[in-house]
């Protein structure tokens, strides 16, 4: 007897109530060719393709089980190319050194190669250095790309301006020659036109004084105006005049004051976690969960909430296409990845593509 006469009105129920989702997965693991475009219901259809292909109830009850208990990726978009920006200022001249931007950036490269990413890490930079550098990467990145921007490091910010503070600031009289603006950053990566941008702050968010830092204040008019092109997700490791926490089983302070805050010494290294910064830790654990970037980021959000250390992030959202780190590229990145190493040659010293 055929599937639909021996199936249970029970389990005739069941199926109707399966979600898209699961019948495509069911399909997949019975190799049928079925395509789920909303005109009839679901389980309905993929109950009569079963059916056709001379299933018994028990072998259906078994693709469900199976089913149920399989991980698949959902593909939601396939981009041209994946690139990971990742930035790690730790060597200050004149403020507090700090430590673990680089071993954050290692740890995240390593994660997003899994993920098909090309990285590439920018160390110890000045502002203008920087600047230089980031230029450089997005004018070869192709239009309809992913682009994945994170930077670790001393920061600030100005009036609502949030600001990457170059190895060379200096403690008192801060100018806009040592910032690399957020505005800066996403003006920038509109160039390339991206699908998705993801641009990650892990960064203090300390209010700069107007009295110590006139200089920068009298040039809030020459704060750059961007457009956003398609998807863009901003998140901020922690609020408005907040501090962001490294994880180490040392003490360190909060200010970018050089004279208060605790420097590293000869092996105090053996005391940092990997992927140490809090937010860090958190996103470098999340980034095997098949889920989309949007969730993906709220699930690291809560995780950092729960830190022993008390940090909230915050998450910026503009465009609602579902788009995961997952998501395959088009093409082979071997020839993207030749070109950026050949432009960044004259920046070997602090700059790393892989």
């Amino acid at each position: 007897m055929s599937l639909l006469q021996t199936l249970s009105y029970q389990d005739y129920k069941s199926i109707r109530n399966l979600s898209t989702y699961q019948c495509e997965v069911i399909a997949r693991l019975a190799d049928l060719k079925i395509t789920f475009d909303g005109t009839k219901i679901a389980g309905e259809l993929l109950l009569k393709y079963l059916d056709r292909k001379g299933y018994s109830v028990q072998e259906y009850k078994e693709l469900l089980i199976t089913a149920q208990n399989t991980k698949t990726i959902t593909t939601y978009y396939k981009p041209q190319s994946k690139v990971a920006i990742l930035i790690a200022n730790d060597k200050y001249e004149h403020l507090s050194k700090l430590a673990t931007p680089s071993i954050d950036c290692e740890s995240l490269a390593s994660n997003l190669r899994n993920l098909g990413f090309i990285t590439v890490i920018i160390r110890n930079s000045t502002s203008s250095t920087l600047k230089s550098n980031i230029t450089k990467v997005i004018d070869l990145i192709p239009e309809d790309s992913y682009c994945f921007i994170f930077y670790a490091g001393h920061g600030c910010e100005l009036c609502n301006t949030k600001c990457l503070l170059g190895i060379d600031c200096p403690t008192d009289n801060i100018s806009l020659s040592h910032c690399v603006t957020e505005n800066w950053l996403l003006r920038e990566v509109y160039k390339c036109k991206p699908e998705l941008c993801i641009l990650i702050m892990d960064m203090c968010r300390m209010c700069l004084d107007r009295e110590t830092n006139p200089n920068i204040f009298s040039s809030l008019c020459c704060i750059e105006e961007y457009a956003i092109h398609s998807n863009l997700l901003v998140s901020y490791s922690t609020q408005s005049s907040k501090a962001a926490y490294e994880v180490l089983q040392i003490e360190c302070s909060t200010t970018i004051d050089n004279d208060v805050t605790y420097e590293l010494k000869t092996g105090d290294t053996d005391k940092i976690v990997p992927a140490a910064s809090q937010y860090v830790n958190s996103l470098c654990s999340r980034l095997t969960d098949y889920v989309d970037v949007c969730t993906l980021l709220d699930n690291v959000h809560a995780d950092v909430e729960s830190c022993t250390k008390k940090q909230r992030p915050i998450k910026v959202q503009c465009g609602v296409s579902k788009r995961s780190l997952y998501d395959p590229v088009k093409e082979s990145n071997a020839e993207l990845l030749d070109r950026l190493r050949k432009a960044c040659e004259e920046f070997n010293d602090q700059c790393d593509i892989f």
